[in-house]
């Protein structure tokens, strides 16, 4: 090999050594972020009335009839850690209104939280999300309405014929 050859041959070397070590990065980073979020699936949800005497979803429907006194979220989920925190939150109107978590015990599983009210009166009209978190990461958010009953129907909304 000519001097000249050599010259131009030890900067291709130098920006192939730091490619290689900026992909090394990339993939371990990418790796790391994994295992702090875990890799915690949903793969089946439904959001229902209420379960079946085998814990199987019933009444499954993303518009609740007004006068329901309850909704449930029923999920199941796999590639779960021991130890993962699962955090459920249910949401009206884009106001809080219920959070729980709980510690995964299995890598895979079926999970159902119920919605309902302490005095077991009906739920309130309106638009409701309830969201999945694991180790603070959401994972999943689903939406659904509960009607209005007819007398709740706002005056802003009533339209009046002559």
């Amino acid at each position: 090999m000519s001097g000249n050859k050599r010259k131009h041959a030890g900067p291709l070397i130098l920006v192939g050594l730091v490619v290689m070590i900026l992909m090394a990065c990339i993939s371990w980073s990418s790796r790391s972020n994994n295992i702090i979020a875990g890799s915690f699936t949903i793969d089946d949800i439904q959001i229902c009335e209420e379960l079946d005497g085998e814990l199987k979803p019933i009444c499954v429907a993303r518009n609740m009839p007004a006068g329901s006194p309850q909704v449930c979220l029923w999920f199941v989920y796999s590639r779960g850690r021991r130890g993962d925190s699962v955090e459920i939150t249910w949401y009206l109107n884009e106001r809080i209104i219920q959070s729980e978590t709980l510690r995964l015990a299995e890598e895979r599983g079926t999970r159902a939280f119920y919605l309902i009210r302490e005095d077991a009166s009906p739920l309130d009209a309106g638009f409701y999300s309830v969201s999945i978190n694991c180790n603070g990461r959401e994972k999943l958010m689903e939406n659904f309405t509960v009607d209005a009953a007819s007398g709740d129907v706002p005056m802003e909304n009533v339209v009046i014929w002559d």
